[in-house]
């Protein structure tokens, strides 16, 4: 009889366990086929972006195919706000988490992606690492979610910075440091580049100290950007070392993002320079070198990039502050860039705008928005360069967000199993009764 009493009693543990075992295996079961991508198609971007959701998947759970978009979204500075890699897909309303570059944050960095840089063909991502003890760049492949793991030699702290237009070629910045997303200024390095076809990581000679670089059209030349502590040159550095040229940008712009080479080579793209004054103790120093910085137009302004004459556009006006570079070239006199709003326009206030620009008469085309709030801001914000020229605008459909989180379908399957022996309580107390 006592028996009898005990089995009835451990009867809802031995349901919910019964219950939580194969739910659980559900839960980490690898997800569906990726998502289909016909790379001879032309890439499309949504009219307007999905927000912020914590109910996104990840990669790795489910690949979401070829890629027109890649960003963080929000920042870890208030409670329940878990910042995001997002990949946005190339070919249907597909929405991911880089699981491989939020794996790779630090307490330092508040929860920050790691370092991140979307292929040109939207096919890949390479992911460095502000703090390792073996530096290495982690290629992942969006079709498959299978991570090919470079060693780069040297150094604490690995980024990747720029991509060649054949895909082959990744510059990235290596520091003997570790980095972070919340100095207030962008990490500096020295340049490598990795093939990654033969897998050889080599430093590049004559570019240390540099902040971000920007790959030739035809991969034979890398632009690199000094830091200001390295001197603020803006230098074109022949990957066989056979020469090199300084250029002389707009007093306080520097070189305007991975993507800032025009497509017919004649043109690199500069914005103004990242806030230089965050180091300053005394009032009255950080008060003036904040209205000189301020003086400085927060424009995209141009640069000949050869010796050869060139027609250099005027000033692209109304790029975001922070996010001043150019992101695409539709072709060689359009710039793609990320745009805010002015009150007089009467959009939200809570989107930015993917938007086309005209270098020859500054005609302006939104292709997407993109919702952006105070805890869930976006920042390093790309897109596939090698899409953009043949880009079609879509409607927004309703979102395909992937299986859900790792965590999150964990926490089901035992709120299910919970649920379970909770239920089996109700027949159990009515056998005591009896």
């Amino acid at each position: 009889m006592l028996g009898g009493v005990g089995s009835r009693k451990r009867l809802p543990l031995v349901v919910g366990g019964l219950v939580f075992l194969p739910a659980l295996l559900l839960a980490l079961l690898p997800g569906g086929s990726p998502v289909a991508s016909d790379r001879s198609a032309a890439a499309g971007i949504t009219e307007r972006m999905a927000g912020y959701s914590y109910l996104t998947g990840d990669v790795s759970s489910s690949p979401p195919g070829r890629a027109v978009a890649l960003f963080q979204h929000g920042w870890g500075v208030e409670f329940m706000d878990f910042p995001q890699a997002v990949v946005v897909g190339a070919d249907a309303d597909v929405y991911r988490r880089v699981d491989q570059a939020e794996d790779r944050t630090t307490p330092q960095n508040q929860g920050d992606p790691g370092p991140m840089l979307l292929s040109p063909d939207g096919t890949s991502i390479a992911v460095g690492d502000h703090d390792s003890g073996r530096p290495d760049l982690a290629v992942l492949d969006l079709a498959t979610s299978e991570i090919a793991r470079h060693p780069v030699p040297g150094g604490r702290s690995v980024i990747p910075v720029a991509w060649s237009s054949d895909g082959r070629l990744v510059a990235y910045l290596i520091s003997a440091a570790a980095t972070s997303t919340t100095s207030g200024t962008p990490a500096e390095g020295d340049v490598g580049v990795l093939d990654l076809i033969s897998g050889e990581a080599r430093s590049l000679v004559g570019a240390e100290g540099v902040w971000t670089a920007a790959f030739s059209p035809d991969s034979s030349e890398l632009a690199v950007q000094q830091s200001a502590a390295a001197g603020g040159a803006l230098e074109i550095v022949a990957l066989d070392g056979s020469g090199r040229r300084n250029l002389s940008p707009p007093s306080g712009h520097h070189l305007g993002g991975a993507d800032a080479w025009s497509p017919d080579g004649a043109l690199l793209a500069t914005s103004r320079a990242p806030f230089p004054c965050l180091d300053l103790v005394e009032e009255a120093q950080w008060l003036a070198c904040r209205q000189e910085w301020e003086a400085i137009p927060d424009v995209i302004a141009f640069v000949a990039a050869t010796a050869r004459p060139a027609q250099v556009p005027e000033p692209v006006q109304g790029t975001t502050a922070g996010q001043g570079r150019v992101l695409g070239w539709a072709s060689a006199r359009e710039v793609v860039v990320l745009t805010g709003r002015s009150d007089a326009e009467g959009s939200d206030p809570d989107e930015l705008w993917v938007t086309e620009v005209s270098l020859e008469d500054g005609a302006t085309e939104r292709l997407s928005a993109v919702p952006t709030t105070a805890n869930y801001g976006v920042g390093r914000f790309q897109l596939a360069a090698a899409l953009v020229p043949d880009l079609v605008v879509r409607e927004a459909g309703e979102p395909d967000r992937g299986r859900w989180p790792t965590e999150l379908r964990v926490t089901a399957a035992l709120l299910v199993a919970c649920a379970a022996g909770m239920l089996m309580l109700i027949p159990v107390r009515r056998i005591r009764r009896r």
